[in-house]
């Protein structure tokens, strides 16, 4: 394909000068600052707070929540857990939900466009995700972020907000801990976040496991189980690619899946409710047992088949 025809089928990447400045900042306010007020203290706020946002944030609030609905709950609770999504520094959840509709869409095409695809390898999937703007030809092609996120005036207020949240987390942690908390709760948090997440990202998409397959489908998931934890369970990615309005990505003791276990402890508060599980729903259209599959890898499939009958339609 040419580069005219690809332009005009795939669109286009622009680098933004601004998110390349605006990385600069965090990562040099996170490497002298980090290195100036190191205290362990800070660091166990920076682990606690990157716990929350990222898990209970992003994990449950922004991907299994309001992108997939994977669980039904309260307008009060979608709001806290949207502001810790937000407070992930990743963007609000207007700009993750048309991310995510846009991967999805072209990664589940014959072929993916460079800035969505991995074949550029590390280096070049994170130049992507981190400093360049994806301009779509035709962007009535992907579906629409859901209309009940959408016209939420709140949700609205957290995407202009963007980074400028983190102004009053500064004051507050200031407040408790001085300049230490300041540098570890934000800016070592904020660059951990911002890299790992698309890190992981990349990872759970070429290494691991392939138990499941799109046929005609340019990316496929895998499950990188190395990661589990660090991911929030996001990393069992084959899974979820095959069942992506579940809420449990990890199946079994085997497989730890903290995104899941923190729905299910909101689930025994009363918080949550009518959560989907892998147990409860067939794989996705066109999804199926990957082939070649090792004999280890198809008797785990057969038992999870069995145990889970919903999954063999």
């Amino acid at each position: 394909m040419d580069d005219a025809k690809r332009g005009a089928t795939w669109g286009e990447t622009r680098l933004n000068r601004r998110k390349v400045l605006r990385w600069a900042l965090l990562h040099a306010g996170a490497l002298v600052g980090g290195t100036l007020f190191f205290s362990w203290s800070a660091v166990a706020v920076a682990a606690a707070l990157l716990a929350v946002t990222m898990c209970l944030g992003v994990s449950v609030g922004f991907h299994r929540g309001l992108i997939h609905r994977s669980f039904q709950t309260s307008r009060a609770v979608e709001a806290v857990l949207a502001v810790l999504g937000t407070l992930a520094g990743l963007g609000g959840i207007l700009g993750m939900s048309r991310m995510h509709h846009l991967r999805d869409y072209h990664q589940n095409q014959p072929a993916c466009p460079p800035s969505f695809g991995y074949e550029g390898g590390f280096l070049q999937a994170m130049a992507y995700a981190l400093f360049y703007d994806y301009h779509a030809p035709d962007p009535s092609v992907y579906p629409p972020v859901d209309p009940r996120v959408a016209g939420r005036p709140l949700f609205l207020a957290l995407e202009r907000t963007g980074l400028w949240l983190q102004v009053p987390l500064a004051l507050a942690l200031y407040v408790l801990g001085g300049p230490a908390f300041v540098a570890w709760g934000l800016f070592v948090r904020l660059a951990l976040t911002q890299d790992g997440f698309w890190a992981i990202h990349y990872v759970s998409h070429v290494s691991g496991e392939q138990p499941y397959e799109l046929p005609g489908a340019a990316e496929q998931g895998r499950n990188t189980g190395w990661l589990a934890v660090l991911s929030m369970g996001e990393s069992w990615h084959n899974t979820h690619h095959a069942y992506p309005s579940s809420a449990q990505m990890g199946i079994g003791w085997r497989q730890p899946d903290p995104g899941f276990w923190a729905v299910r402890a909101l689930e025994r508060l009363g918080l949550v409710w009518d959560v989907q599980t892998v147990a409860a729903l067939p794989l996705r259209k066109g999804a199926r047992l990957t082939p070649s599959l090792s004999p280890r890898q198809a008797r785990r499939a057969l038992v999870h088949r069995r145990a889970h009958p919903a999954t063999a339609r």
